[in-house]
């Protein structure tokens, strides 16, 4: 696809469901000669879900590398392989997660939710890079995110299944970038998710938003199928008690 064809596709969905945080395209580049040349290198070092975020400071996409993350659970899920810590740091990193009042009761907790997420890069590394950027800016992306309200949610939802007749699952209980990325690449279907604590926070997400995740091959049945769905409910108002 054309990047002007998908500058059209997000002005569609923009038009009818008024999100207004740009959409969030992600490639993934096996090799670094992947990475397109009109991507610029990432500068600094940032955390996964808050590059998200960045998208918007940037005049055009950017690529980063697994040395440019400095969450070493956050790369685990990029696909581009886990970063060897030393062993004081992963430690203190466990103590900052599990116990009372933290994010998991204990260890164990953690490990279940992690092997319960259907689908996994597993700590693989797969891709030497991920390219980020507005959805009219990375020619034929991977996924593609919306940060969007509960009502915008179910519209990008109820587009999706109003052909196809799949329910679109969501996620809860883990990081965001576990559920709402690798998800969609492997199992090539969309995703949503509240996300967590710390996710929530990185990505600016506000108190009424999600994350919803699509492969990008599903992207133009979104934005058609949009206009082909009842936008609102006009229930009798003797059934609004």
């Amino acid at each position: 696809m054309s990047l002007s064809y998908q500058a059209e596709l997000a002005e569609k969905i923009r038009a009818f469901t008024g999100i207004e945080r740009d959409f969030v395209a992600l490639k993934f580049c096996p090799t670094l000669a992947d990475v397109p040349s009109y991507a610029v290198r990432y500068q600094g070092k940032g955390i996964y879900c808050g590059m998200w975020k960045e998208v918007s400071n940037y005049p055009q996409p950017f690529y980063t590398v697994l040395d440019d993350h400095i969450c070493a659970g956050g790369t685990s899920y990029t696909g581009m392989g886990q970063k060897d810590l030393p062993p004081k740091m992963i430690e203190h990193g466990w103590n900052m997660l599990v116990g009372e009042g933290k994010i998991y009761y204990s260890r164990e907790s953690v490990t279940k939710c992690q092997e319960s997420v259907p689908f996994s890069f597993k700590k693989e590394k797969r891709f030497e890079a991920t390219v980020m950027g507005r959805l009219e800016q990375v020619e034929n992306p991977d996924v593609v995110m919306f940060f969007c309200n509960a009502r915008q949610l179910e519209w990008l939802c109820h587009a999706y299944s109003f052909e196809s007749g799949e329910l679109v699952q969501g996620l809860a209980g883990l990081s965001l970038c576990a559920l709402v990325v690798p998800h969609p690449y492997l199992a090539q279907k969309p995703i949503f998710s509240p996300g967590d604590l710390s996710g929530r926070e990185l990505a600016r997400m506000t108190d009424g938003e999600m994350c919803m995740t699509v492969p990008f091959k599903d992207v133009p049945t979104v934005a058609n199928n949009l206009y082909r769905i009842k936008k609102f409910e006009d229930l009798p108002k003797s059934l609004l008690k």
